[in-house]
């Protein structure tokens, strides 16, 4: 009998240890259960810049193409911008998905000047470039931005030196803005010499200002002001034109 009890004891204590393990692994579980929302909750977060529908190729962006969202930082590329302010006025060089994550790699100011100028351009434009011999080309006075005419004059003899010359001075284009201004590599500290002015025309243009090139035409670029609107009224100049205007009687015996 007293066997029979020792027997009882035991399978009692075994009851109540088996009891205990499973309390105590249903503790751990809900413990578990209960911190793991706690765990999610403290993930980093930081705003970041997305777009609010599809942006196409060379887009400025403006504040409703965007929106900030907390997203985990993880998740992001190291050039994902957190601001409104970072890209609105900014031009797409790729087209930009909605939803897609705004990158600086993927955005250009419309003022660029550099080795990727083009894409600061509208599409119907080329980009042509002008040497820097010009006056105002030396003296460093143009800036990417600016808007300029220019005139040309052009002796289809080549030869001539006198009042009967055939030289035509004229305004070939006008209001043509300033794509960029490329310059030679200098020393540290100091900015480089302009080595030229590129400008962004029509490709008719471009042909246009080709042709009086190969044809030995004289070019100049004369600045506007920021505040001008519309093309001048100017006319060509010639030795009629010289000899109305002075009353050069010499000139118009000389015909």
């Amino acid at each position: 009998m007293v066997l029979s009890q020792r027997r009882g004891y035991l399978w009692l204590a075994a009851g109540l240890i088996v009891a205990l393990l499973a309390g105590l692994m249903a503790f751990i579980f809900l413990q578990r259960a209960a911190l793991a929302p706690q765990a999610a909750q403290t993930v980093a977060r930081v705003p970041a810049l997305f777009a609010t529908k599809d942006i196409p190729v060379h887009t400025p962006l403006t504040a409703a193409d965007v929106e900030v969202r907390q997203v985990p930082a993880e998740l992001l590329a190291q050039d994902t911008l957190a601001a409104p302010e970072d890209a609105v006025g900014m031009l797409s060089t790729t087209g930009i998905a909605a939803g897609e994550a705004i990158l600086s790699r993927r955005l250009i100011a419309p003022d660029y000047v550099g080795p990727r100028v083009a894409l600061s351009m509208a599409p119907d434009q080329v980009a042509i470039a002008f040497g820097a011999e010009d006056l105002l080309s030396t003296l460093d006075v143009y800036q990417a931005g600016d808007h300029v005419d220019i005139m040309v004059s052009l002796d289809p003899d080549k030869g001539g030196s006198g009042p009967e010359a055939p030289l035509q001075t004229l305004t070939a284009l006008q209001d043509v803005r300033v794509a960029a201004v490329m310059r030679n590599s200098a020393a540290e500290g100091k900015q480089g010499s302009v080595r030229a002015i590129l400008l962004a025309v029509d490709p008719q243009d471009a042909l246009m200002l080709k042709h009086f090139r190969d044809a030995g035409a004289v070019a100049d670029l004369a600045l506007r002001s920021p505040a001008a609107e519309g093309e001048f009224d100017v006319n060509p100049v010639d030795t009629d034109y010289l000899s109305s205007r002075y009353d050069i009687v010499s000139w118009r015996g000389a015909r």
